[in-house]
């Protein structure tokens, strides 16, 4: 009779701690169920901090790109405006040049006009002093006189022009080496300029993709 009272019993308790367990495990288990959500919220606001982060990221790449881009444009074209600066300046030279070119060719012309004057004046003296007898000694020896002081004016006009001959020549000359070493100097910079051009051409896809 005992033993059938503590079976029962045994059983009673038995369910009532089967019974608890089951409730420990429910609670364990919305515990669990809590911690996961809380984890998976810090997971989500992480991942959302990444991205923003990301963001960031490939903003200031674009902005560095942009910025470096911005600076290789400037830089260019303040060396454009210096290439273009000096192809005037060597127009202007060219030109310049040229105007002593053209002053040179009437310089040549009135040397070759003098030398022609002093030949007729040449021969006019000579043909005063034969027909000397002709005439009265006064006037042969005053017109003679005329002529040598022409002849004189002629000779100093000569040796000026013909001075100023030799030193516009001299200037063409200087001149003509200085284009060649003006023209040399630009075709170096233009070569120097075409290849930088090209180097940041090929750069330029490598860093739009790199910012995506």
């Amino acid at each position: 009779m005992q033993s059938h009272i503590q079976g029962p019993r045994s059983e009673k308790v038995e369910i009532l701690r089967l019974v608890q367990s089951k409730r420990n495990i429910n609670s364990l288990n919305m515990d669990l169920e809590r911690d996961m959500q809380r984890i998976d919220e810090a997971n989500q606001e992480l991942l959302l901090k990444i991205h923003e982060k990301e963001n960031e990221i490939q903003r200031l790449e674009s902005e560095i790109t942009q910025t470096r881009d911005l600076a290789e444009d400037e830089e260019w074209e303040k060396e454009n405006c210096t290439t273009m600066e000096r192809e005037k300046a060597l127009q202007e030279l060219e030109e310049e040049t040229a105007r002593l070119d053209r002053k040179n060719e009437t310089l040549v012309h009135s040397i070759a006009e003098l030398q022609r004057k002093l030949t007729r004046k040449s021969h006019k003296a000579t043909k005063c002093e034969q027909d000397i007898p002709k005439g009265s000694p006064e006037e042969s020896k005053a017109k003679l006189q005329q002529l040598e002081a022409s002849c004189a004016d002629q000779e100093k006009e000569l040796v000026k022009v013909m001075e100023d001959y030799a030193f516009v020549a001299q200037l063409c000359e200087d001149q003509a080496l200085c284009i060649k070493k003006y023209q040399e100097t630009l075709r170096k910079i233009e070569e120097e300029l075409e290849t930088r051009f090209l180097e940041r051409e090929k750069k330029r896809p490598k860093l739009h993709r790199a910012s995506k």
